[in-house]
């Protein structure tokens, strides 16, 4: 057991490393966009629609039922709008207008539950690490890391929420993985339901908080050069490096 939290712990102290990664990089483009929040925002959901079209749906419709995956995306949506009706009753949480950061972490954390128990189970056993299968892993939280800094409006205190929430992101993932490591069944329909509402959650926060609310502030053309940028950043990224599923 000491072992198994040892590695959870190594990995989630890495993906912690990505995550910053990711979250500085914004932090340069943001001076390139001329400190526009929105441009910015908007080229973010133009990489939540490329990890979409390139890894998420055809990862999702290969590998699982498609009746599993439309009601776990009919239930992540209907977690989305309950979260979003309760932020905008708590005056304290929708103060800076922080629905769409709220919304997204919500989303990246149900989008760990399954990368980080198949990693984990992938490690069961006591197999070598494979360490080819573990870049891959981590670097695919640098995104991850990119659109929570971008989603996080220009407040006093923006770098030590994000510092927070790469903090609170990593436990989770490092919780999943142990959890993984010591999981002795693999359910399908376990995985199925939990990748549907993934999809639903990420896709609520891709097209309704990032593409739809921003873009009523943008040009449409300024807002298809930003989501066309974004898809294909993202689909060069995702050819780069190896699957991790």
């Amino acid at each position: 057991m000491f072992e198994e939290i040892k590695v959870s712990s190594y990995v989630a102290l890495l993906i912690f490393a990505a995550l910053y990664l990711g979250g500085s990089s914004i932090q340069f483009m943001f001076l390139f966009f001329k400190r526009n929040t929105l441009s910015l925002q908007i080229l973010c959901g133009g990489f939540l629609l490329g990890l979409f079209t390139f890894d998420l749906l055809p990862e999702a419709f290969s590998r699982f039922n498609i009746i599993g995956i439309l009601t776990g995306i009919s239930i992540g949506i209907f977690i989305m709008i309950l979260m979003e009706v309760f932020l905008h009753k708590n005056r304290f949480l929708h103060k800076y207008h922080e629905d769409t950061m709220y919304l997204l972490f919500l989303a990246l954390l149900i989008h760990s539950i399954p990368t980080g128990m198949t990693f984990g189970m992938s490690l069961q056993a006591g197999q070598a690490i494979n360490y080819g299968l573990l870049l891959a892993f981590i670097l695919h939280n640098v995104p991850e890391g990119m659109m929570i800094m971008a989603s996080i409006p220009l407040i006093k205190g923006k770098n030590k929420l994000f510092t927070f929430f790469c903090t609170a992101f990593s436990i989770v993932i490092g919780i999943n993985i142990l959890i993984g490591l010591n999981m002795r069944v693999d359910s399908t329909k376990w995985n199925t339901v939990i990748m549907g509402i993934t999809i639903g959650t990420m896709g609520y926060v891709a097209f309704y908080e990032f593409l739809w609310k921003k873009s009523k502030y943008l040009s449409k053309g300024r807002v298809a050069l930003y989501v066309i940028l974004g898809m294909v950043g993202m689909h060069l990224f995702l050819r780069f490096i190896p699957s991790h599923h």
